[in-house]
């Protein structure tokens, strides 16, 4: 038996995440999650592998807007109900989504907080809601499911387990441990060891009646070098290194932590403290 710990959006790709105590399944993931993210002039997506600094940046929701918050508290308030005309074409790796460009001062707030990226200004997008944006068939045994602008897939899911047994790799290669902000979950467990041997399981909630499926080992990036709190690298290599040694997952080639996922059924609301078995 597992237990949710832990729930993050992050509205923004790349920028901070907001932790909640409930959240709304929906779509594309859950409600606001990777709904908008930062390009170049061209519509090219931008993240904390080019701009470290990215996660410098708060986020947060409101009634009426998205707001963005700098490390010297300056504030962008992008309204989430206004129309929009700007419709453009982004890519996110090898997909073009549609998508609406925020403006002007939004490009102007990101450029003065994070400086050009390759001569280029930077610019804010929101994915179009009547867009698609199918997770590749492969990973989904005959079932359907979209994500915005995250990686690939519509949802993260980490366990404690998994961190505790890279921190004592860490540990014993006398490295730093690292919290699990790094890898960005947007679902937290305690209570499954080996997460990421689990794909093809599907994990249920039997009391609220919702369902996931594990499909994809997580291959982490250069991202997970990157202090959250500071956009600093302290080590180039970890964990990394240490995440391919210890093979948390029998892909090869690379390091993997936490497990893909999709949401098999209906929309549900998920909470801390929900209880799901592997079904």
């Amino acid at each position: 038996m597992a237990q949710i710990t832990d729930l993050y959006i992050y509205p923004v790709k790349s920028l901070k995440g907001i932790a909640l105590t409930k959240a709304q399944t929906a779509k594309r993931g859950l409600e606001f999650d990777r709904e908008w993210m930062v390009t170049d002039d061209q519509y090219n997506f931008i993240s904390q592998r080019e701009i470290e600094l990215m996660t410098t940046i708060e986020t947060g929701i409101d009634s009426l807007s998205l707001i963005l918050t700098s490390n010297n508290q300056k504030v962008l308030k992008i309204p989430l109900n206004s129309s929009r005309s700007n419709k453009v074409r982004a890519m996110v790796w090898d997909d073009l989504c549609d998508g609406f460009d925020e403006g002007d001062d939004a490009s102007r707030w990101l450029t003065d907080v994070l400086g050009t990226y390759g001569g280029s200004a930077l610019r804010l997008v929101r994915f179009d809601q009547e867009g698609e944006r199918p997770v590749p068939k492969k990973y989904l045994d005959g079932v359907h499911a979209e994500s915005a602008f995250s990686d690939q897939f519509p949802y993260l899911i980490t366990s404690w387990e998994s961190l505790s047994k890279l921190n004592t790799g860490l540990s014993e290669n006398d490295s730093f441990e690292v919290s699990m902000n790094r890898f960005r979950p947007n679902i937290v467990l305690k209570g499954l060891p080996n997460v990421e041997m689990m794909t093809s399981s599907n994990l249920v909630c039997e009391k609220s009646g919702y369902l996931f499926g594990l499909r994809k080992p997580c291959k982490r990036c250069k991202i997970t070098t990157i202090d959250q709190d500071t956009g600093l690298i302290e080590n180039p290599k970890e964990p990394l290194a240490t995440l391919a040694k210890l093979k948390f997952s029998e892909e090869k080639n690379g390091a993997f932590f936490g497990q893909n996922a999709i949401l098999l059924g209906d929309n549900a609301v998920l909470r801390i403290g929900d209880l799901l078995e592997i079904a």
